[in-house]
């Protein structure tokens, strides 16, 4: 192994980086084409990723409108405030994946601007144990935009074309001003990698539009994944039938909550305040490249692949403060979501309790994709929170009613704060408080 502190040596670690750079593509923004192809990898690793059959999707249309009569019904809401019928369509998981991230364009582009590097390239730690010493790179800096330009580029082409590196810094510090300037350069693309692997893992388990409720869907088409669907149904022997309507009623209910203006801003406000506080780290990048094996390139395809690696762990109470607002909101959303999907699938099926059993244990046992979707945008919906949001239902059913308990959507004032999911009594209480206007 070499004496240098990156296995591979200088030169080596300067090649690699500068072969890696430019292969990217630049310019602001999001490196969508990125995401969509990590996403599509992914979600069509297994080769099972069939293509729904029409009478499938057919029968969805059908069922979707059936589940769409009823959910007006229960909430007294307009189920699509753009107008028009809402339907379910059944798709592959590639192309689940792929609408997905349209889907969430707009709060990912948002995001892509925060999960930038947080240091600026200048304010890279002058040695990589600068962080463990309380030195100025210790995620400090006066900040540097998600986005690669020219000028970042320039920068890290003079430094990996400098084969002699300055005299007056050692090995140690020319590779810690090398990452620096790396990590400026690619932290767009691997923005871009952290969501695409998101979308692909989600898409290998999620059976729905709204699996990760991050963003309302644009129009009327919401996204179901068939083979998905057929999976769960045969493991847990329910009638597919049965599975389907529950699904409809299920992801039509997320969809008039999300589709209030006041709902979608608010989750987007959050998921990118979150954003902020859990942003990668280059100092952590800088500790991460020390393993990198020159022999076995897919152990820096690892570092890339994996979507949590690069985001800080470090906790605080502002970020502490925005996680307990997130889990209020998404906890108020999924529990008023099971209660309407329960009482249509009660009407309709009849018996749900093993649909119901097995929704519960898939939470429990989650996916990756689930998993990192939550580190990486702060939303919690495991069992905990879905119980949590259920039990402030039934406490405004027991005090107010039906059409109280909907108005929550209509204001982000009205959304309930995280005492008041725990006593729902306390959001009765300040509804009917004077208004200050």
């Amino acid at each position: 192994m070499s004496d240098s502190p990156f296995f591979g040596g200088a030169d080596f670690l300067r090649g690699m980086l500068g072969d890696l750079v430019r292969m990217m593509p630049s310019g602001p923004g999001l490196q969508w084409q990125l995401a969509y192809q990590l996403a599509h990898q992914i979600a069509a690793a297994d080769g099972g990723d069939r293509n729904p059959d029409p009478i499938e999707r057919i029968r969805f249309e059908e069922l979707s409108g059936i589940a769409e009569l009823h959910v007006a019904e229960v909430t007294g809401m307009s189920v699509s405030p753009t107008g028009g019928a809402v339907r379910l369509l059944p798709v592959s998981r590639a192309d689940w994946a792929h609408r997905i991230l349209g889907t969430w364009t707009n709060v990912l582009d948002r995001l892509a601007t925060v999960l930038g590097p947080p240091t600026a390239p200048g304010d890279f730690p002058s040695s990589l144990t600068d962080s463990e010493t309380g030195g100025s790179g210790a995620g400090g800096g006066s900040g540097a935009a998600g986005t690669a330009g020219g000028d970042e580029f320039g920068e890290l082409a003079s430094l990996l074309g400098d084969d002699t590196g300055d005299d007056d810094l050692d090995e140690q510090d020319q590779m810690a001003a090398l990452l620096g300037q790396w990590a400026t350069a690619m932290f767009p693309a691997m923005t871009a990698w952290q969501i695409g692997s998101v979308a692909g893992h989600l898409a290998e388990r999620a059976i729905g539009q709204y699996d990760v409720p991050l963003a309302p869907a644009p129009n009327n088409e919401l996204f179901v994944v068939s083979a998905n669907i057929a999976s769960v149904a045969e493991d847990w022997s329910l009638a597919l039938d049965d599975l389907r309507l529950w699904l409809c009623a299920h992801e039509i209910t997320y969809h008039a909550i999300l589709s209030r203006p006041a709902v979608a801003e608010r989750i987007a406000d959050l998921v990118v305040a979150h954003a902020e506080r859990v942003r990668p780290d280059v100092a952590t990048l800088g500790r991460l490249m020390q393993d990198v094996d020159p022999t076995d390139m897919s152990s820096f395809a690892q570092l890339l692949g994996d979507p949590s690696a690069l985001l800080s762990d470090v906790s605080s109470e502002p970020l502490e403060r925005l996680r307990s607002e997130l889990d209020a909101v998404t906890a108020a959303v999924s529990g008023y979501a099971e209660h309407v999907t329960g009482t249509i699938a009660g009407r309709l099926i009849g018996n749900t309790t093993p649909i119901g059993e097995a929704m519960r244990r898939r939470r429990v046992s989650r996916g990756a994709g689930e998993t990192v979707a939550e580190s990486l945008f702060g939303l919690r919906l495991d069992q905990p929170q879905i119980d949590r949001g259920e039990h402030f239902v039934a406490g405004v059913l027991e005090r107010g009613g039906e059409q109280q308990l909907a108005t929550m959507w209509n204001d982000s004032a009205r959304l309930p704060t995280p005492a008041e999911v725990d006593a729902p009594g306390l959001w009765l209480a300040r509804l009917e408080l004077p208004s200050d206007e």
